[in-house]
Formats: structure tokens, C-alpha cells, sequence
């Protein structure tokens, strides 16, 4: 029974831990340029690929300290890595164009 007990007051401490730290994160946004870069080449999307790891590295900072200033950190980078592979989808995909007569 004490374990349990242990076991629920730990959860909720995370939880309440983790709404708390959620208040703390601001938004970040970086422009990473991709200009001169053919991106239908593996060596354009790998140095694209550099440039916006690079930018993720500087913007993503934490006023945490400790594992949890490290898991904020990597959980920004992830997000921008995400968002710029979802962006760069979009530059890459053939655009369609429409006309009326």
C-alpha cells in the first residue's frame, strides 16, 4: 500500500513538474537560408540539413538547469527539426499550377 501511495504522489509531482516548466518555454523561430543550395541533390538537402541543425543549436537555450534544462533542449530541437522537414517537404514538392480559359 505505501508503494502505491509513493508511486501516485511521484506521478502527480511529474505532472504538476511538467505544466510548470511548460509555462517557462517561449516561443522560438530561426530563418534558416537555404539560397544557393539545389535542394534535388543529396549534397543541397545535406547541407541544408547542417545549417538548420546549427540554427536549432543556437536558438534552443533553457533557463533550466540539470536533466531537466537538457530534456527542454533537446525537446526544442526536435520540434524545429520537425517543423523545418515538414517545410522543406513543401519547398521540394512539384507546385501545381491551375489556369482558367
Amino acid at each position: 500500500m505505501t508503494i502505491r501511495i509513493i508511486a501516485l504522489a511521484a506521478a502527480a509531482f511529474t505532472c504538476l513538474s511538467s505544466a510548470a516548466h511548460a509555462e517557462l518555454r517561449e516561443s522560438v523561430s530561426v530563418r534558416v537560408s537555404y539560397a544557393g543550395l539545389d535542394l534535388a541533390t543529396v549534397e543541397g538537402r545535406r547541407l541544408l540539413d547542417a545549417r538548420i541543425d546549427t540554427a536549432a543549436r543556437r536558438a534552443c537555450t533553457s533557463v533550466l538547469t540539470g536533466m531537466r534544462g537538457y530534456a527542454d533542449i533537446r525537446r526544442c530541437r526536435t520540434e524545429m527539426q520537425r517543423d523545418a522537414q515538414v517545410r522543406v517537404a513543401q519547398l521540394a514538392r512539384p507546385m501545381t499550377v491551375a489556369s482558367v480559359r
